[in-house]
């Protein structure tokens, strides 16, 4: 095991309005990924590609700027030292990671348009989404739950990457960087089938991570979302749900969302109150920044929830210490604690568009 004794420092930029405790306990939050990075006490720790070995890992850490601008102060531990373009690299793969360069001002001043999201604001004012650190390990993870249940895809993505990914030691920590995909394209199905739930799912993992390596990735990250839409879903094994999925939480579009599933009916629900506004509505409203309407949502009333259950179990033991989850403590992020049950106006709708298509899974999509 390589100990990575080497680290060199940057600062990376963010468009303003940016928390970065609201992107630690995101990281907490997305299930997809929880414990593929060790967050406390306000910073957080990852593994990346090297930039220029992909059989070796770098960690990279953020933090806090000191100078109070918004962005993180980015410390890249390596096994030598980094080349000026080796650490830019990294740099932009970890503004990638939490979408430090995303610029959300029409999400917003469409957001605070409409009372219904004064709540959920109030939480995610400065929340920038936290996406997969990479693209293939977003492809394996939306492939394999295609057929199978969430936690057991998340178990088999945890296998492959810690079989099969690069590996470095910082402060006594293992960290494993997800392997490349031409590395998983190599296993072959054989070599797929010990992390997959069965030979058939591991065929779609091969046959999806084969063509997705023909493309550009910077070119599915750049072209224009409904372009890129329908260049995943040319690819055999990739439907509506993987499509959309790898759009918004790996290649950073908010142009889509598959607002037609159930747990997008019900947050809007839970925001707007019954009936809720359709989803032809809320993309009129939204328009191009949709995406961001959906992620943000479902993450603030997951942490609405979270935190009132907190107070509920503060208030029915008194004599004890509030129970703060594991995240809140690390970071001592303030954030809201009650959720209006009111139902609240739906936003103004102009002319409606016609619905997305319905998505290929039913399971519950990772937001």
């Amino acid at each position: 095991m390589t100990a990575l004794g080497t680290t060199t420092s940057t600062v990376l930029s963010a468009t303003a309005p940016f928390d970065l405790a609201c992107s630690l306990r995101a990281m907490e939050s997305f299930a997809p990924c929880s414990g593929d990075q060790l967050v406390t006490a306000g910073r957080a720790r990852r593994a990346f590609l090297h930039p220029s070995d992909p059989t070796r890992a770098v960690v990279a850490e953020v933090t806090a700027r000191d100078d109070g601008l918004p962005g993180v102060a980015l410390t890249v531990f390596s096994d030598g030292e980094l080349r000026p373009g080796e650490t830019e690299a990294v740099g932009d793969r970890v503004s990638d990671w939490l979408s430090l360069r995303d610029d959300r001002a029409t999400f917003l001043r469409m957001a605070r348009a409409d009372p219904a999201m004064t709540t959920i604001l109030a939480t995610t004012e400065g929340l920038h989404q936290v996406r997969f650190a990479s693209f293939t390990e977003a492809a394996v993870f939306y492939t394999l739950v295609h057929h199978s249940a969430h936690w057991f895809a998340k178990a088999y993505k945890r296998r492959l990457l810690t079989d099969h990914g690069p590996h470095g030691i910082v402060d006594g920590v293992r960290y494993a960087a997800f392997p490349p995909m031409s590395t998983l394209v190599a296993l072959g199905v054989k070599g797929l089938t010990p992390y997959a739930s069965n030979t058939l799912s591991a065929r779609r993992v091969h046959a999806v991570l084969t063509a997705l390596s023909s493309l550009d990735e910077h070119r599915l990250r750049t072209a224009p979302a409904d372009e890129v839409y329908d260049t995943l879903l040319s690819v055999r094994g990739i439907g509506p749900f993987t499509a959309h999925a790898l759009l918004l939480r790996a290649l950073g579009h908010p142009d889509r969302a598959p607002l037609e599933m159930r747990q997008h009916l019900t947050s809007a629900e839970s925001v707007y109150g019954t009936p809720a506004p359709s989803p032809a509505e809320l993309r009129e409203w939204y328009g191009a920044t949709i995406g961001w309407w959906a992620y943000t949502v479902r993450t603030a009333l997951d942490w609405l929830d979270q935190d009132r259950r907190a107070a509920a179990r503060s208030a029915r033991s008194p004599g004890r210490a509030p129970r703060t989850p594991y995240l809140l403590r690390q970071t001592k992020g303030e954030l809201s604690a009650s959720l209006t049950a009111a139902a609240r106006p739906a936003p103004p709708a102009p002319a409606l568009h016609a619905a997305a298509p319905h998505d290929d899974h039913p399971a519950a999509h990772a937001s």
